[in-house]
């Protein structure tokens, strides 16, 4: 089974009460059948949210179209989360289409709108990722401060500002997270591409190797790659 889990909403998605325009839904649907296309089973759209999630952000789920061969998690028209078994009900031929959260935090008190005690709005997502701005944060996120995250996300195309070492790296896949390496800056200018390929490689030194998650970070059709160029790519830079 092959999946995506960032298809990337563009940055008005991010904003409370923020909407999709209907070219950048278009472009989505492209991509979503670019990745059925290339033999992906499970894809998840991406919401990048800096600050706090509250009831607005939710809002914006309620737009998305119809897609031909794809099953959503979630009821287009509430924008509530359906079940988290569904999977088991898609068709083969179909493609199962996810809800993600990527909470961009530069302040603890942001997380606390991603744990279970911060009224439950992170439940409406299948998957958590939190990318925290400093070390103090990227800590406290491994340390379980905010228990619905699943995934670690750090900017790919930027210099982080802080050293991630191995011990809290361990200790962040021994609690059953993962670090996601998402390709896209890879596609990018010389300069990003350069940034990308240390910051993944430290993402490799760092987990030996362990508890990655490869992710497209598309925004369009033509950012995605195969599953087989993915694992290419990481042979490639000595990344796998």
């Amino acid at each position: 089974m092959f999946y995506d889990l960032n298809i990337a909403l563009p940055e008005s998605a991010g904003r409370a009460g923020g909407q999709v325009s209907n070219q950048n839904w278009t472009h989505i649907a492209q991509t979503i059948e670019q990745a059925r296309a290339y033999g992906y089973n499970i894809v998840a759209l991406n919401q990048t949210i800096h600050g706090k999630l509250t009831s607005e952000h939710i809002n914006v789920w309620k737009s998305v179209p119809s897609i031909s061969g794809a099953v959503y998690s979630w009821d287009r028209e509430t924008g509530a989360r359906i079940s988290s078994n569904v999977a088991g009900r898609v068709p083969r031929d179909h493609i199962h289409v996810l809800r993600r959260l990527t909470l961009v935090v530069s302040d603890a008190s942001h997380g606390l709108s991603i744990s279970s005690s911060g009224g439950g709005l992170a439940n409406e997502y299948d998957v958590v990722a939190v990318r925290p701005t400093s070390e103090k944060l990227l800590l406290a996120a491994i340390g379980g401060s905010w228990d619905t995250v699943d995934l670690i996300s750090l900017d790919m195309a930027s210099r982080w500002g802080f050293f991630v070492k191995h011990k809290p790296a361990g200790q962040a896949l021994a609690s059953g997270y993962a670090f996601e390496i998402s390709y896209a800056p890879a596609l990018s200018d010389s300069l990003t591409r350069q940034q990308w390929v240390s910051n993944a490689s430290s993402i490799v030194r760092i987990t030996r190797g362990k508890g990655i998650v490869w992710t497209s970070g598309a925004t369009k059709p033509f950012d995605m790659r195969t599953p087989y160029d993915i694992a290419a790519l990481g042979e490639a830079l000595q990344l796998n």
